[in-house]
């Protein structure tokens, strides 16, 4: 686990690291390196959780946006404070571009900032980007990242040509590891372990195979073909593919008794009893709950005379 010290000391080891040397983001898998962000809270209790939160433009119509960030509700339950770490915008060019500087926002209330969707069952909510930019602006600072949007779903038609078995990524910060030194996640790969146009138990949920750790909730999980790929139909396709197939939020475990249970992918390492192991597959709210959790806080918006 570590520990919430150590967010600041990431800072202080790249300011004297001599051999940082931060990439120009340029292809997809790139860009998606600066999609996330790591939430570390704490909790009244004193104890600490970490977990991954990814920014999303929800799109109101052709001009407008509202910039967010989209983790689970299970991670900011709870949580009295929160801190997330920011790769800062280079000024000096006019292409967006990161600095290879980053900065430390701390927010207070945190859980009370969140937006839950408005279904009970789903667990997935968002925080609007507003505050943060607050923040970072009284530091001076200009906030890079990029964003995912609803362009990034699928539509049920589209789903459904997709195969059975697709190669996911997921990014967040399994364990709460990731590279604090350059403030970079850490890219999974796995495959769907069911079809992703299917609700899994009538839910909108979906399976993948792969392995999910305490930090990774709120991971998004994404198709991603850079270049050439196969499709349903057998033929071989030529352009890139970045299609958002949903948000971990929970795994199944098995007990020292044999007994599978599913439960919600904890933010801390001492949450998991020693008897229970995780196995190696991950359940996902759909994509399309986002889009659900967009309108929400749209009307939201609209009734406080915001939007």
């Amino acid at each position: 686990m570590i520990k919430w010290e150590n967010v600041k000391l990431a800072e202080r080891l790249r300011k004297i690291s001599q051999n940082f040397n931060m990439i120009k983001p340029t292809t997809i898998s790139e860009k998606l390196l600066f999609s996330t962000v790591r939430i570390a809270v704490q909790f009244s209790s004193g104890e600490e959780g970490t977990g991954t939160g990814f920014f999303f433009n929800f799109l109101v119509d052709e001009q407008t946006h509202i910039p967010a960030i989209i983790t689970n509700n299970h991670v900011v339950a709870g949580a009295v404070t929160g801190s997330f770490q920011l790769h800062e915008l280079d000024k000096t060019i006019e292409e967006p571009q990161p600095s290879g500087d980053f900065f430390t926002v701390d927010l207070d209330d945190f859980e009370n900032r969140w937006v839950s969707h408005p279904d009970n069952n789903v667990d997935l909510c968002a925080m609007l980007f507003q505050p943060l930019r607050s923040e970072a602006e009284i530091q001076g600072k200009s906030i890079f990242n990029c964003a995912l949007d609803n362009s990034s779903i699928l539509s049920k038609a589209d789903l459904e040509e997709l195969s059975a078995v697709e190669e996911v990524l997921m990014i967040g910060y399994p364990n709460g590891l990731w590279d604090e030194v350059n403030n970079l996640p850490l890219i999974r790969r796995g495959t769907t372990a069911t079809h992703p146009a299917v609700d899994f138990k009538g839910t909108s949920t979906n399976v993948i195979d792969a392995a999910c750790f305490p930090g990774s909730s709120g991971s998004p999980v994404l198709i991603v073909n850079e270049g050439m790929f196969n499709t349903k139909s057998g033929t071989f396709a030529g352009y890139t593919r970045v299609w958002l197939l949903g948000v971990l939020f929970s795994g199944p475990f098995i007990t020292a008794q044999g007994e599978i249970v599913s439960e919600t992918i904890p933010t801390s390492q001492q949450s998991i009893s020693l008897t229970r192991l995780m196995i190696h597959l991950g359940y996902i709210v759909q994509a399309k709950e986002i889009k659900v959790l967009g309108e929400h806080i749209k009307q939201i918006l609209q009734a406080s005379g915001n939007l």
